[in-house]
């Protein structure tokens, strides 16, 4: 029998809704049943799918830098940006689909940006797979965006930074939001920021403690004492 058709893959999924995700706190329906409904082993590497339902962060497969998000940081991400009907959305860094392939069922339509031609292309099949018609996954520079499609209702960052995400800011239409977790200087976790623009004037706000690796093209530059 394949890992996809393993019967005990489903139950999994359900203990991971209701034993990580509604204990960090996150009780929006629409969120949770998206968590319920896609299968997040067809989006990790291979032979990674006994690993999808684990309450850690896994390994971008190829790269030792990258991880997927534990899913009670996404789904309460997600959940921070209260999403609307018709809402477009720009994913960032989201590895091979899983966050998009969530957010395509709270929004219209979603960009997916990844590095490599191979993750895109595993966006792609996976959408595709699994009737997400509205995800459209591109390769580029995660600290650039997308603007050819903005501007955006919703910008979720799989990672952190170390540096205001000037660029993504600029990508967000009036009423936007952008999810992302800022690493927090001489400590060993992060927050979990929500910038929103209103009237044309960027805000933020911490919502919670999150811990990532820093994505490429959000570190600090650094800084040399003499």
């Amino acid at each position: 029998m394949s890992e996809s058709a393993s019967p005990d893959l489903s139950a999994q999924r359900r203990m991971m809704v209701d034993g990580q995700i509604r204990t960090f706190g996150v009780t929006d329906s629409d969120v949770l049943e998206r968590f319920l409904l896609v299968p997040r082993e067809a989006f990790v590497g291979p032979g990674m799918a006994p690993l999808a339902y684990s309450d850690a962060a896994l390994r971008l497969p190829g790269d030792p830098r990258r991880i997927l998000l534990a899913p009670m940081v996404l789904a309460r991400m997600i959940q921070g940006a209260r999403l609307k009907a018709g809402a477009r959305v720009l994913d960032i860094g989201g590895g091979l689909g899983y966050s998009a392939a969530i957010v395509a069922g709270l929004a219209s339509h979603v960009v997916a940006v990844e590095t490599t031609q191979a993750r895109v292309d595993a966006i792609a099949a996976a959408c595709l797979e699994h009737g997400l018609a509205n995800v459209a996954a591109v390769t580029g520079t995660l600290a650039a965006g997308y603007a050819q499609k903005g501007p955006y209702d919703m910008i979720l960052v799989n990672g952190a930074v170390e540096t205001e995400p000037t660029a993504l800011l600029a990508q967000l239409a009036d009423g936007g939001c952008l999810m992302v977790i800022a690493n927090l200087p001489g400590q060993g976790h992060g927050q979990v920021l929500r910038y929103e623009v209103c009237n044309g004037i960027t805000g933020q706000r911490a919502l919670f403690d999150a811990t990532a690796p820093v994505l490429e093209g959000f570190h600090a530059e650094p800084v040399f004492a003499f």
